[in-house]
């Protein structure tokens, strides 16, 4: 880890660079990420080391940690792209779990071309980020320091194919065939492939409205289980700082020796941009994953809970931002064996990016 860390800040250190070449408009980007963060439970959760069992990101308990420590670099022409991300840390360690030590080094790495002369149609392959949902993986990209728990419990990457579609400024559209839930790794054993799409509405600069599916399995073939996804969400610019996001996600497996399990989960974010340098937003969260069709448990219960959570940012420079959040989450089941019905807890983020 501390190898790790040492390459990332030599690398992170040197000047960013954006080269043209104008004979072929050959671009090549290089950004770069890092965030550390601290995290104080109120709740003891009775030994457990990382945070609840359904959050995938800032898990550390009561100690110091690095979520995330990026570099990505991107090649373009104008018929051709390519993206190489490497990555360390306690988001790849808890996303990455079920893949061998060498592919938690990979947070994406595809290649695209473009299949007409106006660019409006690309097939990209590689491991890609997930066409699901409104957040992701880099923490200063999202309205809220921690992840709700509709995005905690649906893919943050996914390994296949996607053919897109830009027919013009309002509509987007993507299909994908896919490997898997949240996988770089095949399923082992025999398995049969995932499909995924997306359509994207956006009638002006203001309204985004998005639907993802997933249809497809996370086990082999002898398993007979099937996923059933759909997710869907708006982003609004309401006009004097003011953004709204909403997400609702549902979920079914299906079983062949057993009774189909369902799960489905919301979120709402506001936030309140003050300035250029500051922001804070108030989020509404509920889940309800009673058989624990995908989230993780520690208990035969499941998951029911809903929550709060209220954060401040404060940029500061070009480069750097702090957040401080306040989470709460309540009951009936939090899916940890404690006997608690509620959780709280700070989280407070140092963040740089450079791009």
């Amino acid at each position: 880890m501390r190898k790790s860390l040492l390459i990332f800040l030599l690398v992170f250190s040197s000047p960013a660079f954006a080269q043209e070449n104008s004979r072929n408009s050959l671009q090549f980007d290089i950004s770069a990420f890092l965030d550390v963060y601290y995290g104080y439970d109120f709740v003891d959760q009775m030994g457990v080391e990382n945070r609840l069992p359904f959050l995938y990101n800032h898990t550390n308990q009561n100690r110091m940690g690095i979520n995330l420590a990026l570099v990505t670099l991107g090649v373009k022409t104008d018929y051709l792209r390519a993206n190489l991300g490497i990555q360390q840390g306690t988001y790849a360690r808890d996303n990455y779990a079920n893949e061998p030590e060498l592919f938690q080094w990979i947070h994406q790495a595809n290649v695209g071309v473009a299949l007409d002369k106006n660019r409006k149609f690309w097939i990209d392959a590689g491991v890609l980020p997930s066409h699901i949902g409104f957040e992701n993986a880099v923490s200063t990209e999202n309205l809220t320091l921690s992840r709700s728990i509709i995005a905690e419990n649906s893919p943050y990457f996914e390994t296949g194919v996607q053919l897109s579609w830009q027919k013009d400024e309002r509509w987007y559209f993507a299909f994908l065939y896919l490997n898997g839930w949240q996988r770089i790794r095949a399923i082992p054993g025999r398995n049969r492939p995932s499909f995924g799409t997306q359509a994207t509405y956006t009638p002006n600069e203001n309204i985004k409205l998005n639907w993802s599916t997933f249809i497809g399995t996370d086990q082999p073939l002898e398993a007979e289980t099937m996923l059933y996804f759909t997710n869907f969400y708006g982003d609004f610019k309401l006009g004097e700082g003011w953004r709204l996001i909403a997400g609702l996600d549902g979920g079914r497996r299906t079983l062949a020796f057993d009774f189909d399990r369902n799960w489905w989960g919301m979120s709402a974010i506001l936030q309140r941009q003050f300035s250029e340098k500051i922001a804070s937003a108030l989020r509404f969260d509920y889940y309800n994953d009673p058989f624990q069709a995908i989230a993780t448990s520690l208990i035969d219960q499941g998951i029911q809970t809903s929550g709060i959570s209220l954060n401040g940012d404060w940029k500061l420079g070009k480069i750097a931002t702090f957040r401080l959040e306040g989470r709460w989450l309540t009951g009936p089941v939090l899916g940890i064996d404690s006997g608690n019905s509620d959780n709280y807890f700070l989280l407070g983020s140092f963040a740089l990016s450079f791009n």
